[in-house]
């Protein structure tokens, strides 16, 4: 008997990934050149905690199946994505000149 798995998890996790990548893209363009490079490391920080968030979830689909892979998945892209959003936030504001006293 097959079960329909809704693709909502999936799709919205790849387009999380997605935005995450174009908004680092697009912070990255509007930074002064010597901050550029930094959005690299909001990147990583997005890839590190959405790998550390399927590695704790993997108990809940070890069982093989694809509705708790991709529930899991879609978690771990988001808090991924805030990850990165963060980053950038941080980023865009140490970028910015200071007022000199």
């Amino acid at each position: 008997m097959l079960r329909c798995v809704s693709d909502f998890p999936m799709y919205a996790s790849m387009f999380l990934i997605g935005a995450a990548l174009a908004c680092a893209g697009g912070v990255g363009l509007f930074l002064p050149s010597g901050h550029r490079a930094v959005v690299v490391l909001a990147l990583l920080a997005g890839a590190g905690v959405g790998l550390a968030g399927l590695a704790l979830g993997s108990s809940s689909f070890a069982n093989g199946d694809p509705v708790a892979w991709w529930r899991v998945f879609f978690v771990s892209s988001i808090a991924g994505f805030a990850t990165v959003a963060a980053g950038l936030i941080v980023v865009w504001r140490r970028a910015q000149p200071r007022p000199v006293p």
